[in-house]
């Protein structure tokens, strides 16, 4: 990037600029003899024949900055379907400032092309069709030339730009060369054969290596981009072509890491991860998968329930994000598929973790969906990125490769995603014969990664976990909504520490990351403020020691694995308050399990208390005013056992996950002592919507006072409130 700064450009700035300095010169092809450098173009003589916008209204009115116009010497060549339809500023190559590039489509990367100063070259098929759709029918194609560059005498010569791009579907970009006039040479190609189906290689200097025929005089550089349909853009910059490459650039393509890049692992203790994109629990317990349930038969194997969009939706982003970094994404902020506004600084993947901690451990992952390397996954030793025509190419791409690490390297944590279910989801169904096949598929890949582990010379001396999960549901073709199958993953760990005799419990997809820590001997730091709990502990929770195992009354009838409801409660606990009528299962506070709650009534929040887990208590007034016609109001209490209250303070905590959707509900934690005190502790009696949220509430203990119980009152009709993990301690 050469430093130079424009301001934005209206016309009064471009007529002053044009008093006050003539033009720059325009490129031009040097003899290469006098000069390392052949030809140079920034492209920044265009300012003066910058316009103001045509179609993009986003833009201001008054900034000038676009031209279709090439620089002297330069040429742009594009299909006349292009050029006669789609937005006018991007009918192929056109040139622009970043502040008018920018300001067309924000949030979608261009702004992050600043090492493009002044003017800039760019297609951008995504933006041109944005005016009446033209690639539902029509293809982008456009060409960026240079002028012909003397090169006689020289055996090679190197391209050198700025460059940012992005693709996803079929575009394809290329830097291609032709000498004295013949057909044009691909050097490289973006496509997604080469890089994977979404791909952002954002702000970069590159520099390409040409060999130069003998006897050739004269050479042309093009960048074409071509068989493009909405498929994002290509911007260039600070263009030369020299002797020597510059400085500090780095190859187009991307340098792809292999097996053989893996240092020798340190740890006798070792980490299988296969991580199944989008494949339905119920469609699993249909297919033939005997190697899943080889593992699960001496493991823990179950369903593992998502947030649902009270949180953000059942998206392969924030799936894959819970896995890997132990939290949900109220924490790590991914909240779709683009990964903006992430907070993985702060809650970064399990292989940052683990390199962090002890980086004599040897990692690898391997995988196709593009963004998870791009974002999430950041520190493994080694990182491949599979690309290929469909995800059944890919899946033997990612399990060879895996095979390779297992059996002719000493990895300790090896991290494999299969993305044949979703792919086949998306595009057949999920509730088709193919889907199921796909799942056998993955089965396979499964049981030949175990094979290969098993098969090491050190394997009998070695200490092999093996997880496999999944990071949504499905719902036909799609996902991402609060249906139970679509929100229903699972989780299937095998080996170490975890049989058949560790406690069963409702494991969550944060749980993945503490269960690989806690195998591979990594202290997590409570400063981590991880959500998961490593797979095995057991529960302290004193309403998991009742059986929520109630099959419905009044409530319609649940979807398998959804648990059920009990009135009972835990020994020592009470419940007060008077609730007749209405919803059998809903009459005050009552125990459930999550899920029998969330299918309640799915897609008003329920399903995002995801910091609790197996038996929860529930006060659902909206819910139970839901049939029968109850009379009068909800008003329920429930109460703690009493305990000692000797001592200053009383601290209780629990998880709480409460909707209030007017004022006409009432909710307040109460501490009760026997000496007759009573004290509100927390209340809520206005519209407010706490979710899944950690609780800490303290008070002095007064004066006489012996004993102490905590109570959770609510009345009202409208909302919930539900509670889980109660803990009450004095000290």
């Amino acid at each position: 990037m050469r430093p130079r700064v424009l301001p934005a450009l209206t016309a009064l700035a471009i007529a002053a600029a044009a008093v006050a300095a003539s033009p720059p010169p325009p490129a031009t092809a040097t003899s290469g003899t006098a000069t390392a450098t052949l030809v140079t173009e920034n492209f920044d003589e265009l300012v003066p024949q910058l316009r103001p916008r045509a179609d993009e209204t986003g833009v201001p009115a008054d900034v000038l900055g676009f031209s279709p116009a090439a620089p002297a010497g330069w040429s742009v060549t594009t299909s006349p379907v292009v050029t006669a339809s789609g937005v006018t500023e991007w009918r192929g190559w056109s040139f622009t400032t970043p502040q008018f590039w920018s300001t067309a489509a924000p949030g979608q990367g261009r702004e992050n092309f600043t090492k493009a100063e002044g003017v800039l070259a760019v297609a951008d098929d995504d933006e041109w069709d944005d005016k009446n759709n033209p690639t539902d029918t029509l293809i982008f194609d456009s060409a960026l030339t240079s002028p012909a560059i003397d090169v006689v005498g020289r055996n090679q010569v190197h391209v050198n730009y700025d460059s940012s791009y992005r693709q996803t579907g079929p575009q394809q970009a290329s830097l291609e060369v032709s000498f004295d006039g013949g057909p044009r040479t691909k050097l490289f190609t973006y496509s997604t054969s080469s890089l994977g189906d979404q791909t952002y290689l954002e702000n970069r200097t590159v520099t390409q290596p040409v060999k130069v025929p003998a006897g050739a005089r004269k050479m042309t550089a093009t960048w074409n981009v071509e068989k493009a349909q909405n498929d994002w853009y290509w911007a260039i910059d600070d263009v030369d072509i020299t002797d020597q490459p510059r400085e500090g650039a780095e190859a187009p393509m991307p340098h792809k890491p292999g097996p053989g890049d893996l240092p020798n692992g340190t740890s006798q203790r070792k980490v299988l991860f296969v991580d199944v994109d989008g494949v339905r629990y119920d469609k699993l317990l249909q297919a033939n998968t005997p190697h899943l349930d080889a593992l699960a038969k001496v493991g823990q194997f179950g369903p593992s329930y998502l947030h649902d969009n009270a949180i953000t939706g059942t998206n392969s982003g924030p799936g894959h994000s819970n896995m890997l970094t132990g939290v949900w994404p109220d924490k790590h902020k991914v909240m779709d598929n683009s990964f903006a506004g992430n907070n993985l600084v702060d809650y970064p993947d399990v292989t940052t973790r683990l390199e962090r901690a002890n980086p004599a451990l040897s990692t690898f992952t391997t995988l196709d969906w593009t963004p998870l390397n791009q974002f999430l996954i950041a520190s493994p030793d080694v990182k491949m990125q599979q690309t290929g025509p469909d995800a059944q190419t890919t899946d033997r791409q990612s399990t060879s490769a895996s095979i390779e690490a297992l059996t002719e390297h000493n990895p300790d944590f090896v991290y494999t995603y299969l993305h044949q279910g979703d792919a086949t989801g998306h595009g057949i169904g999920s509730d088709t014969p193919q889907y199921v096949q796909a799942i056998e598929n993955l089965d396979a890949y499964i049981g030949q990664l175990v094979q290969a582990m098993r098969s090491r010379p050190t394997y009998k001396s070695e200490n092999w976990l093996v997880i496999v999960s999944t990071d949504h549901g499905f719902s036909g073709q799609g996902h991402g909504g609060d249906q139970h199958t679509t929100r229903t993953g699972w989780i299937l760990a095998s080996g170490g520490d975890i049989t058949r005799r560790t406690p069963v419990r409702e494991w969550r997809q944060v749980d993945v990351t503490p269960t690989i820590l806690e195998h591979l001997r990594v202290p997590v730091d409570p400063a981590w403020n991880l959500d998961g709990i490593p797979i095995g502990t057991p529960s302290n929770d004193p309403f998991d020691t009742v059986k929520a195992d109630r099959p419905v009354v009044d409530e319609p009838a649940k979807p398998p694995a959804s648990g059920g409801w009990t009135p009972r409660l835990p020994t020592g606990w009470a419940r007060t308050g008077t609730v007749e009528g209405g919803v059998t299962e809903f009459r005050g506070w009552n125990l459930m399990t999550n899920e029998f709650w969330a299918t309640s009534g799915e897609g008003e929040g329920r399903g995002s208390f995801v910091r609790s887990r197996d038996v929860v208590a529930v006060a659902d007034a909206k819910e139970w005013s839901s049939a029968n016609h109850p009379a009068g109001t909800f008003d329920s209490t429930l109460w703690s056992p009493w305990r000692s209250a000797k001592g200053r303070t009383v601290t209780v905590e629990y998880a709480s996950h409460y909707k209030q959707p007017d004022g006409e509900q009432k909710a307040e934690v109460i501490a009760e002592f026997d000496n007759g005190t009573t004290a509100v502790l927390w209340s809520a009696d206005t519209v407010r919507f706490d979710i899944s949220k950690p609780m800490r509430l303290q008070l002095k203990t007064p004066k006489g006072a012996g004993k102490v119980r905590i109570g959770w009152h609510l009345s009202g009709a409208n909302g919930y409130w539900a509670i889980d993990s109660p803990a009450l301690t004095v000290s």
